[in-house]
């Protein structure tokens, strides 16, 4: 099967002034004005440009992210950005009924967004490309990306979809699972090796009392 690849352009737009969150667990400063959850997180409308590739092949495939701060936003806004972690999510279609999956606005508890691609220091404009790594299951995905501060705590974020996470997603066709022929063999290799050994074990004690 040949590889594809699929790009994937996002822009860190802020919409508001980025201002970074206390722990993720809750405010302690009076002038932050955000929780510690992904709903308060400063979110840019990550603009999106995905190739027309909607299905991908874990293990074979590639997706190159792209991305570059808004030259709208105020001189220095970022001076407090030191990485830039970019994650593989599920859509909604698949996490219904899969709570392995589910979405909690607590980036701790959240588990929407599993898989990571690449963690980059953070740069006005940068690329990463990922080749779909063979545990990713079957599933509809899109691409979110975290700014963390020197404390690798997410300050901000952007997705390339849309707040339902409905828009602009992509398919990833899983590696199949094992032939049962293959699992018989290991098994049999597998009693083979303690037979052997066994056998072996007992061969040398009688040479031994020689």
């Amino acid at each position: 099967m040949s590889s594809k690849t699929a790009s994937v352009h996002m822009e860190f737009m802020d919409n508001d002034s980025i201002r970074k969150i206390d722990a993720l667990f809750g405010c302690s400063n009076p002038v932050i004005s955000h929780a510690g959850n992904s709903t308060s997180l400063p979110r840019g409308s990550l603009r999106s440009s995905p190739s027309n590739i909607s299905v991908l092949h874990a293990g074979v495939d590639e997706i190159t992210v792209t991305w570059a701060l808004n030259q709208s936003l105020p001189a220095g806004t970022d001076s407090g950005y030191k990485k830039v972690k970019v994650t593989l999510c599920y859509a909604p279609v698949s996490q219904t009924d899969r709570g392995w999956r589910k979405t909690d606005d607590h980036l701790k508890k959240d588990k929407t967004c599993q898989f990571k691609m690449a963690t980059r220091p953070y740069a006005a404009t940068g690329t990463v490309t990922y080749t779909v790594e063979r545990s990713i299951p079957t599933a509809t995905f899109f691409v979110r990306a975290y700014v963390l501060d020197s404390d690798d705590t997410e300050v901000a974020y952007g997705q390339t979809t849309d707040p339902k996470k409905t828009t602009n997603l992509f398919d990833i066709v899983g590696v199949t699972g094992r032939h049962a022929s293959l699992d018989i063999a290991a098994a049999c290799f597998s009693a083979f090796s303690v037979v052997a050994l066994a056998f072996f074990f007992v061969v040398e004690k009688k040479k031994a009392k020689k």
